[in-house]
């Protein structure tokens, strides 16, 4: 998926025509800082009330098949909300029910950065030059000519997961929503 890329900022678009977004070797152009949770609505509340910050997004959803581990996992539910942060969103995610990175770092860690989220181009090309460094992949997904996506096994290293994603717009965003209600993956 490479070519014109948009990135969104705030709602509005970027247009970065040729641009070849690369994780490894490049310059990230991160997207998102996600921030698990144990209950997402007192977590909005408390955006609210301490920072007043009001989210733009929320949504309850339950996944398409995806991978943890290299174990297929049939779906997880997850809710989360999405607040605006300059160029960047942050969101706050609450895992639900069924097996996910999510759920795995609460158990672990409790709550806070579970992952920083950053558009690539071509995520193949990304993960081969990961796996030639030594960093593997803790969960994926993708779904065909829409999205391709991997949390990589970077906290012993930084502390916190990089989630690569290959796509058009920006997850969550109403353009990729767009694209999955399209492909059938979403009413």
């Amino acid at each position: 998926m490479s070519g014109k890329a948009k990135l969104t900022d705030g709602g509005k678009k970027i247009e970065k025509k040729g641009q070849d977004f690369r994780f490894v070797d490049g310059e990230p152009q991160v997207f998102e800082i996600s921030i698990v949770v144990r209950d997402l609505e007192k977590s909005m509340e408390q955006f609210r009330s301490l920072f007043g910050m009001t989210p733009y997004l929320i949504r309850d959803e339950k996944t398409p098949p995806f991978y943890v581990h290299g174990k297929m996992v049939p779906t997880a539910r997850m809710k989360y909300a999405c607040f605006h942060a300059g160029p960047i969103r942050i969101e706050l995610l609450e895992a639900v029910e069924g097996d996910s990175v999510y759920a795995e770092f609460l158990a672990k860690r409790g709550l806070g950065v579970q992952h920083i989220g950053v558009k690539v181009s071509d995520l193949d090309r990304e993960l081969a030059e990961l796996q030639k460094r030594g960093i593997g992949v803790l969960q994926s997904m993708e779904i065909p000519k829409v999205i391709k996506m991997a949390y990589l096994d970077t906290e012993e290293v930084a502390g916190v997961s990089f989630e690569l994603v290959e796509c058009e717009g920006i997850p969550a965003e109403e353009s990729f929503m767009r694209a999955l209600r399209a492909k059938g993956f979403l009413r």
